[in-house]
């Protein structure tokens, strides 16, 4: 496709507010990109500046941009140079875009998208090298416009209203964030959202955008601290995710299984099979738990810190030893004939048969940590150096332990 050709080509969808054909003249990633790429060939700086004015501004300047992008990305290989050339070009759209309605919501999600994937690109070598990520964090800001220029409609209403974009944009990103290192400023994002009476409800979103955005409701919950807000989130995305978005599925059980290890409901074998990476990072835990061989979970902990730090998880396995513990304790009961009054020093052997050695006081202290989290019902007699037990269910069944 010629260059004049390719410009002539945005008059129809314009005109008659085609956003399937729009898309599909803008997008990076199909046979029109490609074909600009090897025919239109490139594009030097006095028209970058001066596209001409054949189309309604800036809509020349927009189809400019786009042939100079795609040619820095399939013929030159210079993703930087590319991000540049989309970064501009989404500043030119938001020009127009300020006076559209929601009609023209898929174009700009995939302007978004294609930034945001070429950013990363952009942003490989510098990352490496100094574990910075500029084009990202420059992305970041260009998305955030987006969204405040989503979220702040007040020209159009109803179905024509660009807040009907406002979770889409606004899940895009909290993405941006995480990926940049910064989750703290998600809350900026999600207190806009839903502080504002005008925001559609999330229920009227597309399902995907659903399950993304309680996603990072959940993670966000995950980072601080509130198990049970998390595990719900989680839990939603979880249960609604595609069944074909395998990939997203596994993200979202990379954080609810440590939850579910945390409350003592050890996921099936069944769906560790059917997550390859996820089997094999906590299989062992679980066998560990199970077993109630405190000094294997701990080698696992050593031996997967890397990962689970990177994966922001660490902190939440570290506390799910308990439930190994647990086990471990309920064993040396069973052990003792079910009595109701275990010497600690009964807990302290258990604890040195399986390779750890700590003293009467630190065992007396776990064994009230136990207690308190509802893993062991009794008391402690210090005096004595025994723990009664209640009769009935001294250690309660872990799917029936609530946070």
């Amino acid at each position: 496709m010629k260059l004049q050709q390719y410009i002539n080509s945005f008059h129809d969808p314009l005109n008659h507010e085609d956003p399937k054909a729009l898309f599909r003249l803008l997008s990076l990633h199909n046979k029109t990109a490609r074909g600009l790429a090897d025919t239109v060939g490139a594009i030097d700086e006095r028209r970058l500046n001066n596209p001409g004015h054949s189309l309604p501004g800036p809509w020349d300047g927009i189809a400019i941009r786009h042939c100079a992008c795609v040619y820095a990305l399939y013929t030159k290989k210079d993703y930087q140079e590319a991000y540049t050339h989309q970064n501009t070009l989404l500043s030119l759209f938001y020009r127009w875009f300020q006076d559209q309605s929601a009609w023209v919501l898929p174009v700009l999600y995939v302007l978004l998208q294609d930034l945001r994937d070429l950013a990363e690109q952009a942003d490989q070598i510098t990352y490496s090298s100094t574990g910075k990520m500029p084009s990202l964090e420059e992305c970041t800001r260009t998305v955030s416009k987006a969204f405040s220029m989503c979220a702040t409609d007040r020209t159009f209403k109803g179905s024509e209203s660009r807040r009907n974009g406002v979770y889409h944009v606004a899940c895009l990103s909290l993405k941006c964030y995480f990926k940049v290192g910064k989750p703290n400023l998600c809350k900026n994002i999600i207190r806009a959202v839903t502080s504002d009476p005008k925001t559609p409800p999330i229920e009227e979103a597309p399902l995907n955008d659903q399950v993304t955005w309680h996603f990072y409701i959940g993670m966000l919950a995950f980072l601080n601290g509130e198990d049970k807000k998390a595990g719900e989130e989680l839990e939603w995305a979880l249960l609604n995710c595609p069944a074909d978005a395998h990939r997203n599925q596994e993200l979202i059980l990379t954080y609810l299984i440590p939850l579910h290890l945390l409350r003592g409901s050890l996921p099936s074998r069944r769906l560790l099979s059917l997550h390859p990476r996820l089997e094999e990072l906590f299989l062992p835990f679980i066998n560990a738990i199970k077993a109630g061989d405190i000094r294997e979970y701990d080698e696992r902990l050593d031996w997967a810190q890397q990962r689970l730090v990177g994966m922001s998880t660490y902190l939440v396995m570290e506390r799910a030893r308990e439930g190994g513990l647990r086990m471990l304790f309920k064993k040396a009961w069973i052990a003792s004939d079910k009595s109701t009054r275990i010497p600690i020093t009964t807990f302290q052997i258990a604890l040195k048969i399986h390779g750890v050695d700590v003293d009467s006081d630190e065992v007396e202290c776990m064994v009230a940590n136990m207690i308190y989290r509802g893993y062991m019902k009794g008391y402690i007699s210090h005096e004595k150096q025994m723990v009664v037990l209640a009769k009935t269910n001294p250690f309660p069944n872990l799917s029936t332990i609530i946070r």
